[in-house]
């Protein structure tokens, strides 16, 4: 059973952090390109991770806490926020997921190119169960769709109405039905 499908790709990761939020929420993306200098929005991506992985506390948090709003808000079809919290308490617990994601997408996700698909196939004979969020911006349908497509015994379960979060209506039970059905096989 997998949700949201990301191959590790520098495609997807454009998508959710640069195309998609230009085109659907716009706000969000002049916050996330807001922290960069001028030079660094020729690249953001490289640049959020650079300053993610800094160790210099000056550096690194502000990256990390923008990183973090944005995915979070990019996460739901109707968040309670909209743009990035610009004021977050410096005693606040800086969010993990931001370094260990620059970490990973700074290093090609340590994959091959197009190594993810072009492999699916071993997967030949192991039943799968995708649960895909219609409206993930995060991880777009069309990679669980291309993933299926791969590996012949896999099928897409579309969770309507729903975004990347686990949260999101109908994604958790999705899930659960999921893992029902694999473990009764």
């Amino acid at each position: 059973m997998l949700r949201a499908v990301f191959l590790g790709t520098r495609a997807e990761l454009e998508w959710a952090f640069l195309e998609a939020p230009a085109r659907l929420r716009p706000e969000l993306h002049a916050d996330f390109l807001e922290l960069l200098s001028d030079a660094e929005r020729a690249d953001p991506l490289r640049a959020y991770w650079r300053r993610i992985l800094d160790p210099d506390p000056a550096i690194h948090r502000p990256a990390r806490w923008r990183w973090h709003d944005t995915e979070r808000v990019l996460s739901e079809v109707r968040p309670v926020v909209s743009r990035s919290n610009v004021s977050h308490a410096p005693h606040e617990p800086l969010p993990r997921t931001p370094l260990f994601e620059a970490h990973y997408f700074a290093n090609d996700c340590f994959l091959e190119p197009g190594q993810l698909l072009r492999d699916a196939g071993r997967l030949a004979g192991i039943p799968g169960v995708i649960v895909q969020g219609r409206y993930d911006l995060l991880c777009p349908p069309q990679t669980s769709f291309a993933l299926a497509a791969a590996w012949p015994t896999a099928r897409v379960v579309i969770a309507e109405n729903a975004g990347h979060a686990l949260s999101e209506p109908g994604v958790l039970a999705a899930v659960q039905a999921a893992l029902n059905e694999l473990a009764s096989r």
